[in-house]
């Protein structure tokens, strides 16, 4: 009879199989997870590998390149993209993944109706 009433029981099977983390997935060299947040804004998690010949500042350049790039590809035009990052967490080197947040900026001359 337990065996019978677990089976009916939400919070336990909602409790028995817990989120599954969102996979990374590999563009070329980098791989990258994308977030929609609240109020438009995205989340972009990107990491890379280093080449033989690289430093922080090419892979650098890469990641906010990519980020650029997929902001672009997302929002179909005007964007505003910045770094996600917090002062209280410590400064790494070598440079091998960052954050950034965007948000898609408004198309002019388009309102939103209210519904």
């Amino acid at each position: 009879m337990d065996n019978f009433l677990e089976l009916f029981c939400v919070a336990c099977l909602s409790m028995s199989n817990p989120p599954h983390p969102q996979m990374s997935k590999p563009v070329g060299d980098i791989r990258y997870t994308h977030e929609r947040l609240s109020r438009g804004a995205h989340l972009l998690r990107l990491s890379t590998t280093d080449f033989i010949l690289d430093s922080d500042e090419w892979r650098e350049r890469r990641l906010f390149s990519f980020a650029s790039d997929y902001a672009a590809q997302t929002c179909g035009g005007a964007f505003n993209l910045g770094e996600a990052s917090r002062p209280s967490w410590p400064k790494v080197k070598p440079v091998y993944a960052r954050q950034y947040l965007f948000r898609c900026a408004p198309v002019a001359g388009v309102r939103k109706h209210a519904s």
